[in-house]
């Protein structure tokens, strides 16, 4: 189960299985459920087993439809077809997950959650409230996870927010808590969706981009870039979810099957997640310039508690800030 955590990644590439090659076999019930993970990555080949074990354990009642390699969109796509029941569920990186649940971005917001620890201990204590939100607007919880720190990268040397006025920063389109940060910053931002990244940074368009160790790498976008940021602003937070109604059809047999699968691996997702992100790390500073960030960590903490008040009201409320603010031990 080691490699299931690669589902919080931030898709790994964009090849792998047709949507008419997901939908071949029928049973009784199935789960259709889209990553944007290949058929072949450590993931792909994880929920192989796991799609046989379902059916194995529900006498063939029960299968996984997976949509592999992204064939099903990007996460803006892949919620809109769970919404119109196009599909029963999802791995998605915390821009799918606020678009079901907007204040689950609390989470992601700029600079507030800076460590592993810090990440865990939110969760945690606030694990009721979050799941209520997700059953609320219709879905389950099926596990949390995460995909690594968050680093600035870049072709030029970045050493404090004002640089980011001069560079081309890639912005996630469909991400409220990049476009806040870079707004804060006082940078004009290009907007693209997740896929369109490595070709921006062939031909120019973008310099820079704020993304986690494991998705520079796996994405290869680090073959464009030349450096890279010493300490990291954030986890790049994720989770696998399931529309209630679809979940609520299945066999018991498959159901606890799905929700004690995750709840006895989930604490070993994020422990393997972690040392994938570590081990990117390692690689990608023998390939890039590491810059050290520290002598100007004042200018960066201003921007961004800067940029995550400026969602208070939108995305999270600011009560729900102030919460976890406390918890992590930060204005």
């Amino acid at each position: 189960m080691r490699n299931l955590v690669v589902l919080l990644l931030l898709g790994i590439l964009f090849t792998g299985d047709s949507l008419a090659e997901s939908v071949r076999a029928e049973a009784a019930y199935s789960l259709r459920i889209a990553t944007l993970a290949p058929r072949q990555s450590p993931l792909g080949k994880e929920y192989q087993r796991i799609r046989k074990e379902i059916r194995e354990r529900t006498n063939g009642e029960v299968t996984l439809k997976m949509y592999y390699g992204g064939v099903a969109g990007d996460e803006h796509n892949v919620v809109r077809k769970m919404r119109v029941g196009q599909l029963d569920g999802a791995l998605l990186t915390a821009t799918g997950l606020g678009a079901l649940v907007p204040q689950v971005l609390v989470l992601q917001a700029p600079g507030l959650i800076s460590s592993y620890e810090q990440l865990d201990r939110v969760r945690k204590a606030m694990a009721p409230e979050f799941d209520a939100l997700f059953d609320k607007a219709g879905y389950e919880l099926i596990a949390w996870g995460d995909a690594g720190q968050i680093r600035v990268f870049s072709q030029k040397r970045i050493l404090e927010p004002s640089d980011l006025q001069r560079v081309r920063p890639w912005v996630w389109r469909d991400s409220p808590t990049m476009r806040a940060f870079v707004r804060a910053a006082g940078a004009n931002g290009v907007l693209l969706s997740l896929p369109e990244v490595y070709s921006a940074l062939q031909t120019g368009m973008v310099d820079t981009v704020f993304a986690s160790s494991i998705a520079v790498l796996s994405f290869q976008w680090f073959s464009r870039l030349k450096m890279m940021g010493k300490q990291s602003s954030g986890i790049v937070v994720g989770a696998f979810v399931i529309k209630k109604d679809r979940m609520a059809v299945l066999p018991k047999a498959a159901q606890d099957y799905i929700r004690d699968n995750a709840k006895a691996t989930e604490a070993e997702f994020r422990k393997v997640g972690r040392q994938l992100d570590a081990e990117a790390t390692a690689v990608l500073g023998k390939r890039l310039k590491v810059v050290n960030l520290w002598p100007y960590f004042r200018s960066w903490e201003a921007v961004q508690i800067r940029a995550r008040r400026s969602l208070a009201g939108r995305l999270y409320s600011q009560s729900l800030l102030s919460r976890v603010q406390e918890i992590v031990g930060k204005p």
